[in-house]
């Protein structure tokens, strides 16, 4: 057994950049437009995570001002490099730095949907935390009514570890959790499978996958 040196340091990187997306920092004056027409404003993205439906763009952006300043979570606005534009939002969440754990969240707008840029961000961010950072898990934590997001996890690489009764009460009932993880030991793997998939020559001359994400 190889015993881990922690703690491990806190996330800081200011931009992680991919040939599809880019991950920058968060700062709520330079991205807050942007976010709030491709996620802040479309409630039905919100209806599944703890945080909105957000009743304005003001409340919007002082959600992303109050989780900017906060020293426990670090947030990335994904830039579609296409546009330049900000499409949605990873987030480091629940960061132990002295067991080498981090939970990761996502809200992504509908032009990064299910897209190549998307995947390459998890895969941005994947090798951050595992290789830049050396952190022992990532977590993926979500409802078990959030169909999209278990399905994102899965493809992502995640295992189920199990599902979380009654964990929560949020918005007036009842939450439960499902509990993904991936541990170091199967980055690599999960990291080979993902970088073979989003590689050029694996997409065509229309932009079609030639091998699916399995």
């Amino acid at each position: 057994m190889i015993v881990p040196l922690l703690p491990r340091p806190a996330p800081d990187a200011a931009v992680l950049s991919g040939r599809t997306v880019d991950l920058e920092r968060l700062d709520p004056l330079r991205h807050g437009e942007g976010l709030w027409q491709a996620i802040g404003s479309v409630d039905a993205l919100w209806l599944s995570v703890p945080p909105g439906p957000f009743a304005d763009k003001e409340a919007f952006f002082i959600w992303l001002e109050e989780r900017a300043a906060r020293t426990d979570q670090v947030l990335y606005a994904l830039i579609d490099r296409r546009t330049g534009t900000a499409e949605g939002l990873y987030l480091l969440i629940n960061i132990e730095s002295g067991m080498g754990r981090i939970e990761m969240g996502l809200v992504l707008g509908a032009k990064l949907s299910r897209t190549t840029a998307a995947t390459e961000a998890f895969y941005l961010l994947g090798r951050y935390v595992f290789e830049a950072l050396v952190y022992r898990r990532l977590e993926w934590r979500c409802s078990p009514e959030n169909e999209a997001s278990m399905r994102a996890a899965e493809r992502f690489g995640y295992t189920l570890e199990g599902i979380l009764r009654q964990n929560a009460w949020i918005k007036g009932r009842n939450w439960d959790t499902a509990v993904y993880a991936i541990i170091d030991s199967e980055w690599p793997s999960r990291a080979r499978r993902l970088a073979d998939w989003l590689a050029p020559e694996n997409f065509g001359a229309d932009g079609r996958q030639v091998k699916p994400l399995r």
